[in-house]
């Protein structure tokens, strides 16, 4: 605060505030990168999760194929 010797009182507030809207405007810019990471993230998860659920349902339908033949084999 050394700075502000010689300055007024409504100079120090315009200063502070000042201040404070730069961190503000910083910490809204760092959102900002958290934000589109995290939509990016969470678009790469719902695409791996849509190629495991379809990975999922091609091995179930190969288990039940196998299973009928299994059941088919055991009747004859």
């Amino acid at each position: 605060m050394a700075e502000d010797t010689g300055k007024t009182l409504s100079e120090q507030a315009l200063d502070r505030l000042e201040n404070r809207i730069d961190e503000l405007v910083r910490l809204g810019n760092r959102l900002k990168q958290e934000n589109a990471r995290l939509r990016d993230e969470n678009a790469h998860l719902l695409a791996e999760r849509g190629k495991l659920l379809s990975n999922r349902d091609k091995v179930r339908m190969q288990v039940e194929a196998m299973i009928s033949r299994l059941k088919a084999m055991e009747s004859s």
